[in-house]
């Protein structure tokens, strides 16, 4: 008879994960992915019922809230897994495998990285055929930051980006207008189940409490992410941008919920009231101020 699948495997975590992360942040993780879980599986937006029952039954078991003992029982039991001979047997054949294949893996990274930095094909040859692309995005950076502050609200972890051919537009819920950024480029997507990032972005101590920033440094994403990049927008995966002006920083804007085509007219429509381009606004407040104000 097959075991039953740990409540921590069902939300993509691994034992390793699950065991250097403390209690509260590990609950904060597996908050976000079932959130997102919610919008990908959920029946009332065309989901997998049966997926979206497992997932419920899951949460109930290693939610720190309601029922601690449960969580950490089934905590203790998951990270257990790493002792285990035939875990470290199937580590060992996994490390061997790795080693053979290093030299093509840094190969590869090497000239898809160069492919990277001179535009993507993808984007090139959808904008021959369309205007625009709109995602909405949970960001779950903000989430694991701000989700335990008592004012924090539903909208401020969730954001609307545009990508055209020429620029890029980001608005989050409790903003009214849309940033226009002409120098942020696509670069591609990584499926949540083939990436942990909290291992990889950059964090910060602020007044005691660490946060995570929203970016990846360039030699940590070439050597963990590359591979794993895809250059189609998918549904409940990581989407990632860069600057060309920056490439050390490879910026995580968050999980995509929904994606979908945009025509002239609608992007025309939300540039005549939602837009606010900061390079003009600032040239146009510096030129009233007399040279004065400085951005």
């Amino acid at each position: 008879m097959r075991q039953r699948k740990n409540p921590f495997e069902i939300f993509g975590l691994s034992p390793q994960i699950v065991k250097k992360l403390d209690e509260e942040i590990l609950f904060k993780l597996i908050k976000a992915i079932y959130r997102v879980f919610q919008f990908a599986y959920h029946p009332d937006r065309g989901g997998d019922s049966k997926k979206a029952l497992e997932i419920n039954l899951a949460f109930e078991k290693i939610n720190l809230e309601k029922n601690p003992e449960s969580f950490k029982s089934y905590r203790n039991k998951y990270i257990k897994r790493l002792s285990r001979k035939t875990l470290r047997t199937e580590l060992e054949e996994l490390k061997a495998q790795n080693r053979k294949l290093s030299f093509y893996n840094e190969l590869l990274k090497e000239k898809l990285w160069r492919y990277l930095e001179n535009g993507s094909l993808y984007l090139e040859n959808f904008f021959e055929t369309h205007k625009g692309l709109k995602l909405r995005l949970f960001d779950m950076v903000t989430y694991m930051n701000f989700s335990g502050l008592r004012n924090a609200k539903k909208q401020m972890f969730f954001k609307d980006v545009i990508i055209t051919k020429k620029y890029v537009l980001k608005r989050t819920n409790y903003e009214k207008y849309y940033r226009k950024f002409l120098n942020y480029k696509y670069i591609g997507c990584i499926k949540r189940e083939y990436l942990e990032p909290w291992f990889l972005l950059e964090r910060e101590s602020k007044e005691g409490n660490q946060r995570f920033k929203n970016f990846i440094p360039k030699e940590v994403f070439v050597k963990e992410c590359l591979i794993y990049l895809e250059p189609e927008i998918k549904i409940n995966s990581y989407v990632f941008f860069y600057s060309p002006e920056n490439l050390q920083k490879i910026v995580l804007e968050g999980v995509v919920i929904e994606c979908k085509e945009m025509e002239e007219d609608e992007i025309l429509n939300i540039f005549k009231d939602k837009v606010i381009n900061l390079e003009e606004k600032a040239s146009e407040l510096k030129s009233l101020s007399g040279g004065i104000v400085e951005f």
